[in-house]
């Protein structure tokens, strides 16, 4: 985000989400992160080649990037 200075809305709450759930010390800074960890961890079991992985993951952030703009809209 920082590095190539993204800032669109949507996607700046995506990696909110995304920081929460990936670093141990900020899980619980934001409400979502618990899930998509949940998810990614699910993922990781059901497809352990990362590239596979990744594949079926896409739709799922897709999702969420999605849901991220909408909730930032209604503010």
């Amino acid at each position: 985000m920082l590095k190539y200075d993204l800032k669109e809305p949507g996607l700046v709450r995506l990696a909110q989400i995304v920081h929460a759930a990936d670093v141990a010390e900020d899980i619980d800074k934001d409400p979502i992160a618990r899930g998509l960890e949940a998810i990614a961890a699910g993922y990781s079991l059901r497809y352990p080649e990362d590239m596979e992985n990744l594949e079926h993951q896409f739709e799922v952030y897709d999702g969420l990037y999605a849901w991220c703009r909408l909730q930032v809209a209604k503010k």
